[in-house]
């Protein structure tokens, strides 16, 4: 089987005839771009006022059998000229391994008056990909990592430490880090968040919905000005349970790729 690195696609949207005013804030079109490697879509569209504006996206993945793997978010939007006109690309992270058909929608969504324009706007079948395995080793534990004698963090991480949310933190902080106890979402989101970045400093592969984990903690702790040592949040409130729900994600990834690997296998730790 041929396999396709990269589609193109351009889907112009009907709007409804009952819109009014007639095609304001409106998203035109959008052009998705498959590729194995990392995804986009660049979404078009018009007469944006002084409001505040997101797109939201949600692309699906699917096999001809197994889950679906959904990625999803928003990204800001603003005008780009007078008339209101915007571009926006959205980016999105590698596709998994094996054939999926991919489909989507997208919503442009006004902030100010908490208000959906033409949402969702359903994309269909977009295309299909086929993609190969992706290469390298297989995800260890944080138990793993805490065995600095056994094994060391990567030479680069031991010099370097990881810059995680816009903080950088160095290889003894990450150690306290791993070794953090008590119930605070940060804390435990902490631990898994260092051990799959550990994971992939040391040529761990990519599993897409990983990656899109540990995008989305990285901007929770960002957004909020959040430090893995010293920050603290219950995790029964809304900002808790968003970073308890990618621990548990980054979790299954550290747990040998969701137990689809021999734990540790092709890691390359320090010296």
């Amino acid at each position: 089987m041929k396999r396709k690195t990269g589609i193109v696609w351009s889907l112009m949207f009907a709007l409804l005839a009952s819109a009014s005013p007639a095609l304001a804030n409106a998203i035109t079109s959008t052009t998705p771009t498959l590729a194995c490697g990392g995804s986009s879509l660049l979404v078009n569209g018009i007469d944006l006022n002084s409001d505040s504006y997101v797109v939201m996206f949600s692309v699906t993945f699917t096999p001809p059998s197994g889950p679906a793997t959904t990625v999803s978010g928003s990204v800001p939007v603003t005008a780009d000229d007078a008339a209101g006109d915007f571009t926006v690309t959205i980016p999105l992270p590698p596709a998994p391994s094996g054939t999926s058909t991919v489909t989507g929608t997208v919503e442009l969504f006004d902030l100010t008056t908490s208000f959906s324009f033409q949402g969702p706007v359903d994309l269909g079948q977009i295309g299909t990909l086929d993609c190969p395995a992706p290469a390298g080793g297989c995800p260890a534990t944080i138990g793993f990592w805490k065995n600095k004698k056994k094994h060391p963090f990567p030479t680069s991480v031991q010099s370097s430490g990881l810059t995680i949310g816009g903080v950088t933190y160095s290889a003894s902080d990450l150690y306290l880090i791993l070794s953090a106890t008590g119930g605070n979402a940060v804390a435990i989101l902490g631990k898994q968040l260092v051990g799959a970045l550990l994971n992939l400093a040391a040529g761990a592969a990519h599993n897409i919905t990983a990656d899109a984990a540990i995008s989305d903690a990285e901007s929770l702790l960002m957004t909020n000005s959040l430090n893995l040592l010293s920050s603290s949040v219950p995790p029964s409130s809304m900002l808790g349970s968003e970073l308890l729900a990618d621990e548990t994600v980054l979790d299954g990834y550290n747990s040998s790729n969701f137990n689809t690997c021999s734990e540790g296998s092709g890691l390359t730790t320090g010296p």
